[in-house]
């Protein structure tokens, strides 16, 4: 068996090696400190050995099968190890890959990180010097001034910037004022409410940042990863009035106060051990709507696992005690046995439909719409793959239109060796990633427009649901397609689409969806990163006073005239080294992916690495402030 020796295997050698003494080939005295400090490191590079070797094993039977070579989503051997071994157990135990951990002990899954990173299985980034640059004492919070709160500024989801000096006359003239870097790997998006920006990622850490300097004002610690975008708004609970909310992968909801990052209350979302928070919760009065995903589409290989239950829903959850007023499953039916998988294990269905996206506020029709992602099992529903109007009050279903049926789907099932779940035969994979967006039009009617992996773009009567245009901007697949958003302005929708081979950012006209331009990714693909390289424009667009802002897997974001589609700013993240305010000497960006460029007022602000494609060996993000000339 080969044994991969790491990181922290080396440093124990070479700190047996300098033990030795300057005699070459003398033995120190045996029960002397030199002796016994040899003896212990020497049994520690052993016992990681042997827990590697264990971890080897692991992985191969349980592992080795999605990642060498990577499917789909999955990141590659490579870039698994350039990851710290808390964030492979943090994956295995409470993350996506939950499932794939099934039965194994603590050890097990310590072995497997242990393999997986070269180090010993409790070595971890050091978050605390993440905040070494703190505020000054004293420093408060104050709300007033522009925002970008949330998803979208608006409610409606629109993703245009309703605060910001940003515009057609100087977006070319953007450049990074300051820069924060932090360990993570997948994030949130900014928010930016008065005089802080509030961030999120998968190393659970939560930070609240001022924003014209990039000094900490709190950190706050959740109790699983966290990759939803923070949402900011008044809490009488609050010693400062406001509160800043956001979900972990755990499912839980959390509440702090926006000025200290105090806790103010949890709330668990749902009990399937299946769900994850993924997409931002949507702030509307005194109420949370908290979207409900799901990473049981990676069960497909579980011969023992009772494959599915997990539904995508909503809770809306009061924003001053934390109490959850209604939870609406997506799939209405109640999962409920149908057959058992080919080792005997009794399979349930429907299930599937998670919301991987923030809900979208219709206050006139007393509404919210959500759309939904696939099935994970031959039951037939009408669900999955949908645009779903919820009302406010209630949650009960008001109209449901499926675009895609019977997209029954799991990761893991390759048509010349299916895992014993996977359905039969196999969807396409074609999610709705994204958040459905409102818009008034001119001639008095609304319109709700939707976007999803199959490469369709939709516009719906949002009184029920009907089609007022379709438009195909994309041939779509598993990773391709509309991925995580759309922006509009009043006279075009803006939609990125990830298609290899053609990947576009488009405008479409917001009346019939006709094609205004398109703009085509360059290719082939170039990163100023190492790994995985790609230049899909999965990431959501925004707007700003006539610019269209994309962001691009390559690491680049882009500005166009929203009129013209004229390209009039490229800026490549990780093709410049940037020394952080927290003291992180020459961190680099990486790829951009499943969040957009957020503004207020003369700023803007962006995350660059996720997914840690970057394959850095310091903190996988960083935040990037830019203003016009960096002033």
């Amino acid at each position: 068996m080969k044994v991969h020796w790491g990181a922290a295997v080396a440093a124990a050698t070479m700190a047996i090696a300098a033990l030795a003494g300057p005699a070459a080939g003398q033995a120190p005295a045996a029960g002397s400190p030199q002796a016994n400090a040899l003896a212990a490191r020497a049994a520690q590079a052993a016992a990681l050995v042997k827990l590697q070797a264990r971890g080897e094993e692991l992985f191969n039977a349980r592992c080795k099968g999605c990642h060498m070579p990577p499917v789909e989503h999955a990141p590659s051997r490579t870039e698994l190890a350039a990851q710290f071994p808390n964030v492979i157990s943090d994956a295995l135990k409470t993350g996506k890959m939950q499932p794939m951990a099934a039965g194994l002990s603590d050890e097990d899954i310590g072995a497997i990180a242990a393999f997986v990173t070269g180090q010993e299985p409790d070595a971890r980034f050091d978050l605390t010097g993440e905040a070494r640059n703190a505020c000054p004492a004293g420093a408060k919070f104050n709300p007033a001034g522009p925002a970008w709160n949330g998803w979208s500024p608006d409610k409606q989801n629109s993703r245009a910037a309703a605060s910001t000096t940003i515009n057609t006359s100087n977006a070319a003239k953007l450049k990074v004022k300051w820069a924060f870097a932090y360990q993570g790997g997948r994030y949130g998006e900014p928010t930016v409410v008065g005089n802080r920006v509030f961030v999120t990622s998968s190393s659970g850490q939560v930070y609240a940042l001022d924003k014209a300097t990039g000094c900490v004002a709190w950190g706050y610690r959740a109790r699983g990863p966290v990759r939803v975008t923070v949402s900011v708004g008044k809490n009488p609970k609050a010693a400062s009035g406001w509160a800043a909310y956001f979900g972990d992968m755990g499912r839980n909801e959390v509440a702090v106060d926006a000025n200290t990052g105090k806790e103010l209350w949890t709330v668990n979302i749902d009990p399937g051990p299946r769900g994850i928070l993924t997409g931002a919760a949507t702030l509307w009065g005194d109420t949370l709507y908290v979207p409900l995903s799901s990473f049981e589409e990676s069960v497909a290989s579980l011969a023992a696992y009772e494959c599915c239950k997990q539904r995508g829903a909503v809770a809306a959850v009061d924003t001053a005690t934390g109490k959850i007023k209604w939870k609406s499953y997506a799939i209405p039916t109640a999962p409920a046995p149908f057959k058992k998988n080919a080792a005997g294990t009794q399979m349930y269905g429907p299930a599937g439909g998670a919301i991987w996206s923030s809900p979208t506020i219709d206050p006139k029709r007393g509404v919210l719409y959500v759309a939904t992602g696939d099935s994970y099992t031959d039951v037939e529903e009408g669900y999955t793959d949908a645009v779903e109007a919820m009302d406010l009050k209630s949650g009960k279903i008001k109209w449901a239109h499926q675009m895609t049926a019977l997209d029954h789907f799991l990761v893991g099932c390759p048509p010349q060796k299916p895992g014993v779940n996977c359905p039969t035969p196999a969807g396409p994979d074609f999610d709705f990633g994204s958040s459905p967006i409102l818009k008034h039009l001119a001639g008095g009617k609304d319109i709700l427009l939707a976007g999803q992996k199959s490469g369709g773009v939709y516009g719906l009567n949002p009184d029920d649901g009907s089609f007022i245009w379709q438009t195909r901007i994309g041939k779509g697949s598993a990773l391709g397609g509309v991925e995580w958003g759309m922006a509009a302005d009043n006279a075009n929708l803006y939609v990125g689409v990830a298609d290899r081979g053609m990947p576009t950012l488009s405008a479409l006209r917001l009346t019939d969806g006709a094609l205004i331009w398109r703009h085509r990714a360059p290719e082939p693909a170039k990163c100023s990163f190492e790994g995985r390289c790609g230049n899909g424009y999965s990431g959501p667009p925004s707007v700003a006073n006539g610019v269209v802002f994309g962001v691009n897997q390559d690491g680049h974001v882009r500005a166009f005239e929203a009129k013209t589609g004229k390209l009039i700013w490229d800026y490549d993240t990780a093709g410049t080294h940037y020394e952080t305010v927290n003291g992180v000497k020459n961190q680099r960006g990486g790829n951009l992916d499943a969040t957009g460029i957020a503004f207020a007022g003369p700023m803007a602000f962006l995350m660059a690495g996720f997914n840690s494609y970057s394959s850095t060996s310091g903190p996988d993000n960083v935040l990037l402030a830019f203003s016009v000339d960096g002033k």
